[in-house]
């Protein structure tokens, strides 16, 4: 998960309390709403009931104008019926169920009042107007009007019981759920800012305080300090890029440690130059004329002197070596087939492959290009290799040797040539100083092969690699770049066994 991410996802996770008290304010709001609609509704039914109320009075009006002889009286009644149903239909459609039986008694009364109203028209249109009057205030004022204040009073009671009450106890429920809400998002804002807070810190702080460690370890000096990346975003991508600019930095510095011990080398080789060959050279000569002119000499005598000379071109073949190593000739780079190098340094080993009953054994891959190396570098580079390899097999054994197309890692064209022995092999603890100048487990080598070996093929823009398990055998691995735009020639496909034939042997003999 990338930086960016990680701080989104805190922060989201430090606004979720916030959209909660959203989210719940919406609601409360939409209750809140829903109850006052609830409660508007019930008054707008109470006043639809008091229209009712009003029309059935004006129902009790009429028949008292009409006996105080308004004749035109009689003729509005049946308007004031057709007011009074209207609005009591209206109002009857509105109630719950439980108070239908209002509904009900409010219609008995109508009735009646419809029923006392036709008997007093007929008394009074009889002239017995004061029968009509008491009949009328009977009926109308003593019975029906008491009954109806009475159904009144209970619709009011009701409308505000169901409205009034109902819409405050709604609302003491949202009020109550909204305190239990706003404690639930209170704690739970508490829980997601310590969680951002922690996912903030593991991802930013932590990871630039080890990074900061690790700056000021190497810039103490300490270039082996190991920076390993705990996260895998940016601050990670950063701490890979400083991972590698101090192993870049480390092989720079290793790489100015060798020219400062080459420089000393040099210098050192010249004065062994100047110091030791002339007199080997003299000591070699005198060894040469003593053999020459001295009679017959006997046999013991004639070996100390061949022992002097063996010894004296052994010495020099060992300030050669370090002459080679300290102050290399330029490197001169040909196109060159990989089949022709193994086999020249092959060819001068002929015999010690006999000799150590070591069998060879050539594979390379059909279509093999070419790469670019100076020959004769190379050439002096496998011969150290398969010198240490026949060293490795005193017994001896098998060696096999490999070549195939490679591509490196960046993408640039190779051949990749591993050479295995089953020798003894290297134990680990040293593996990894083979390659270095003046390292050697044997009593009579210089520890400059390898090491010259190396460096030859890093030259080329090559590398060199040795793995090794102690009792089964070691492999070199070397890699070698192909020209840029060069096409892979045909080779004959390809496993040789058995020693080469008698071929040009460019190298020289270790022997």
């Amino acid at each position: 998960m990338t930086l960016q991410r990680k701080l989104l996802l805190g922060f989201a996770l430090m606004v979720v309390p916030t959209l909660l008290v959203g989210v719940q304010a919406i609601r409360s709001n939409a209750l809140e709403r829903g109850t006052l609609e609830a409660l508007g509704e019930r008054l707008a039914h109470s006043r639809t009931y008091a229209e009712v109320e009003d029309a059935m009075f004006n129902q009790t009006q009429v028949v008292w104008r009409y006996l105080s002889g308004d004749p035109a009286a009689k003729e509005e009644f049946p308007l004031t019926e057709q007011v009074v149903g209207y609005w009591l239909e209206r109002w009857a459609a509105g109630l719950p169920p439980e108070e239908t039986q209002l509904a009900d008694g409010v219609r008995q009364i109508e009735g009646d009042i419809r029923t006392v109203a036709a008997h007093v028209f007929k008394l009074y249109d009889a002239g017995q107007r004061q029968a009509a009057y008491l009949t009328a205030r009977h009926e109308l004022v003593e019975r029906l009007q008491p009954a109806l204040t009475a159904v009144n009073r209970e619709i009011y009671r009701q409308a505000r019981q169901f409205s009034v009450q109902r819409a405050l106890a709604q609302t003491e429920r949202v009020v109550e759920a909204q305190r239990r809400v706003l404690w639930s998002v209170i704690f739970l804002a508490l829980v997601t800012g310590l969680a951002g807070s922690w996912l903030i810190s593991r991802s930013l702080v932590r990871p630039l305080n080890e990074l900061r460690q690790a700056m000021a370890v190497v810039g103490a000096g300490d270039l082996d300090h190991a920076v390993e990346p705990s996260s895998r975003d940016e601050i990670g991508e950063l701490a890979r890029a400083f991972a590698r600019m101090t192993e870049q930095l480390r092989q720079s510095r290793a790489q100015l440690v060798q020219s400062e011990k080459l420089a000393s080398i040099g210098q050192m080789a010249a004065a062994v130059a100047h110091g030791l060959r002339n007199p080997l050279a003299s000591l070699r000569a005198a060894a040469q004329l003593a053999q020459r002119r001295v009679e017959a000499p006997p046999p013991a005598a004639r070996e100390q002197l061949q022992a002097i000379i063996e010894q004296v071109d052994r010495l020099d073949l060992r300030i050669a070596h370090l002459l080679a190593f300290s102050r290399p000739a330029p490197f001169r780079p040909l196109r060159e087939s990989v089949r022709a190098l193994v086999e020249g340094a092959l060819g001068g080993f002929s015999e010690l492959l006999r000799q150590h009953r070591v069998e060879p054994t050539l594979s390379f891959a059909a279509a093999l290009p070419e790469v670019r190396v100076d020959p004769m570098r190379l050439e002096q580079a496998l011969t150290e290799i398969f010198s240490n390899a026949l060293d490795a097999m005193p017994d001896g054994g098998r060696l096999e040797i490999q070549a195939r197309s490679e591509s490196a890692e960046s993408g640039g064209a190779g051949v990749a040539l591993e050479i295995t022995d089953s020798g003894r092999g290297i134990p680990a603890e040293i593996l990894a100083n083979v390659c270095e100048p003046f390292f050697t487990t044997r009593p009579e080598g210089t520890g400059l092969g390898l090491a010259t070996a190396k460096r030859y093929v890093e030259e080329a823009g090559g590398r060199l690699e040795i793995t090794s398990v102690v009792g089964r055998g070691t492999t070199v691995r070397l890699w070698l770049p192909v020209p840029s735009g060069d096409a892979a020639p045909p080779a004959p496909p390809a496993v040789a066994p058995g020693p080469p034939a008698a071929m040009p042997a460019r190298a020289r003999n270790l022997a």
